[in-house]
């Protein structure tokens, strides 16, 4: 993690990619929840409760393009909170499509890396921030408020925040941790004699769905962490060992 200044001067933190997914994987195993190929779906919920001691509201009133909002607040705990309208539909609908589910728990994982990368703006340790680190942000003038829209939630999104786009690697980082997402992926490609997986082929899509049955996220989550993690590769690319 740095911090940095933006051009119109706002305090930024920098989080390398690997440093994401690395934060992600070492919560899950402080918190005992790390997936496991046995059992690989993560207990978002919990993790959110129990681990970070957020205040999880998952009906909450929010208006219709808005998916979830994390609220900082000075001297409280975190306060998470899920559009009710999308928990009722992909949770309490017994008849609920699997992509609206996995859309539901990518929502819950993107406000809790929220929580996991960001609350240093609002909530800094000033115990651990060196001398040239810029000032925290004021909690109280800016809000501690984080509001996630749809465009912002996915792992194909349209967002030029940086702190969407890091919540949106957490997300994949915590849903589906790579370890234990390329060992399934591994076993599932021996399981069906699968040895090259090429971007948008049919053999990539059987494995995406597959996988996205076992990790409780949407297809196109599963396809996109193909890629991420070195399984998949684009059809103009040479053939190459999956994960190398």
């Amino acid at each position: 993690m740095k911090w940095y200044t933006s051009a119109d001067g706002e305090p930024r933190i920098f989080y390398a990619e690997d440093e994401i997914e690395q934060i992600a994987d070492d919560e899950l195993s402080r918190a005992n929840l790390r997936p496991t190929p046995a059992a690989p779906v993560t207990d978002l919920e919990k993790f959110i409760e129990i681990h970070l001691k957020a205040d999880l509201d998952q009906y909450a009133d929010l208006p219709d393009d808005v998916l979830g909002l994390t609220q900082f607040r000075p001297g409280k705990p975190p306060a998470v909170s899920i559009n009710a309208e999308l928990t009722s539909a992909a949770v309490d609908n017994s008849a609920a499509a699997p992509g609206l589910y996995g859309r539901w728990r990518a929502t819950l994982a993107h406000e809790a890396t929220h929580v996991l990368l960001h609350r240093y703006l609002y909530e800094p340790d000033l115990n651990q921030m060196r001398l040239f680190d810029p000032p925290p942000v004021n909690p109280v003038a800016a809000g501690g408020l984080m509001r996630c829209l749809n465009r912002d939630v996915g792992p194909a999104t349209i967002t030029k925040d940086w702190r969407e786009i890091q919540a949106n690697r957490g997300m994949a980082a915590l849903l589906m941790p790579r370890a234990v997402f390329k060992r399934v992926a591994f076993q599932r490609m021996t399981a069906n004699s699968l040895t090259d997986i090429v971007v948008g082929s049919p053999a990539a899509d059987t494995l995406a769905a597959d996988l996205a049955a076992r990790f409780s996220v949407s297809k196109q989550a599963a396809a996109i962490r193909l890629e991420t993690v070195r399984i998949a590769r684009a059809a103009d690319d040479a053939a190459h060992l999956p994960g190398l």
